[in-house]
């Protein structure tokens, strides 16, 4: 009875330690490297010769990451957040030491770019928001976008200076620093994370017993649980939609904002107005998605992308033009971060959150591998992401849409 008085703003005080773990882990880690990628790519393919078709192939990295996701997820459903955090903090530092001492072969890069995306989602929002989700029911949403607006908080101001850093010390002493700084930050949100994690009640169902939060089952029973759901299909195919645009924003915005006609350092200040957005829109969405309709949220809230890509499809590149445009990508961006976690805590049990999280950024990272074969075709065919962005801007509307047939009923009984 007690749990169930604890005001809005007072959950979030009473769960201050697990919020600022996975605000740190996750601020340090994967997502953080979305935004560091772009920077670093100009340097990169000016240092190695690279074309932006080739490297546009980064993308199809994804590919080799999917099933890894899975499991990870389910690692996590089954050993805790800790530990599969503790080993993911502990191995991000040689993947950077990797890049710094690349010599120019682009599978080289390649491959040091999967084991980075592999370690990184060990201390992502995969593992991380189950701590979120473990502690939070009234101001989950609002939790959600504490944790994931920590990247782009962070990046705001790293952007630029990493840039910079770039230009004064090198990209490869650049990297080891970067790798050193996510590290440190990593083990330091593993030892926040409570003990109790992986034990935790589901507060929207305290009446089940502490099994019903612990991956109890077979993996083969849960995943048939899972895939036999028509509204986790449902989900997955809108998010591969609307998640196609993921190299623009990426590892390809930088070298999209150059094709505007922009400085190195110009798309680098873009990108500080980029991550701005990612910040608003994820305040807005986290809060809205605990007072409104989920389904609605969803669909408002990933749909406004598609007006900043056909912005920048057109011939219109004076700089606030960009700036505007890409501000409208990132409030999409932010959002997405917060809404992916939440329906799936919000329709699927805790007892298999990750191991449903897992599968459901299987097709994030398909849509992303998706996304660059797309980018790579338009560049070496046209020397533009001008018709990519178009197509672009169709998925996205279809992709939001289909949210619009999720259930709309608070009560809607969880799967699992």
């Amino acid at each position: 009875m007690g749990e169930s008085r604890v005001s809005y703003l007072g959950e979030l005080r009473r769960n201050v330690r697990p919020l600022a773990a996975a605000s740190l882990g996750v601020g340090t880690s994967l997502p953080l490297f979305a935004y560091t990628n772009s920077i670093f790519a100009p340097h990169l393919i000016k240092a190695f010769g690279w074309s932006r078709a080739e490297f546009a192939l980064i993308g199809i990295t994804m590919l080799i990451m999917l099933p890894f996701l899975p499991i990870i997820g389910r690692w996590t459903d089954r050993f805790g957040v800790r530990r599969v955090a503790l080993i993911g903090s502990l191995l991000i530092l040689p993947g950077f030491i990797g890049y710094s001492l690349m010599g120019g072969n682009l599978y080289a890069y390649f491959a040091l770019f999967t084991f980075v995306l592999i370690i990184g989602s060990m201390t992502g929002t995969l593992v991380y928001t189950r701590v979120v989700a473990e502690n939070f029911t009234q101001a989950r949403g609002l939790a959600l976008t504490i944790v994931n607006c920590a990247p782009a908080a962070l990046a705001a101001p790293l952007l630029p200076l990493l840039n910079m850093l770039i230009l004064t010390i090198g990209w490869r002493l650049s990297y080891v620093l970067l790798g050193a700084l996510c590290c440190l930050c990593g083990l330091v949100a593993v030892a926040l994370v409570p003990k109790t994690s992986g034990q935790v009640i589901d507060r929207e169902a305290a009446s089940e017993p502490v099994a019903e939060t612990v991956a109890t089952g077979t993996s083969r029973d849960d995943y048939r649980l899972i895939l036999r759901s028509g509204l986790f299909w449902l989900i997955l195919v809108a998010t591969f939609l609307c998640l196609l645009q993921t190299q623009l924003h990426s590892s390809q915005m930088n070298l999209m904002l150059i094709d505007q006609g922009l400085t190195t350092q110009g798309a680098a200040n873009i990108a500080s107005i980029y991550v701005l957005g990612t910040l608003v829109g994820r305040v807005a969405c986290g809060l809205a998605l605990d007072r409104f309709s989920t389904p609605l949220v969803t669909f408002f809230s990933m749909i406004i992308p598609a007006i900043g890509f056909v912005i920048l499809g057109t011939s219109f590149d004076a700089f606030t033009v960009i700036a505007v445009a890409m501000f409208l990508v990132g409030l999409s961006v932010g959002a997405e971060t917060d809404i992916m976690p939440f329906i799936v805590a919000r329709y699927f049990k805790m007892r298999i959150y990750n191991t449903t999280l897992g599968l459901h950024m299987i097709a994030a990272f398909l849509a992303s591998a998706v996304g660059a074969l797309g980018v790579s075709y338009t560049l070496a065919r046209y020397d533009s992401f001008e018709p990519f962005l178009f197509v672009i801007a169709g998925s996205i509307v279809i992709g939001s849409t289909l949210f619009l047939l999720m259930p709309k009923a608070r009560d809607y009984p969880k799967i699992g």
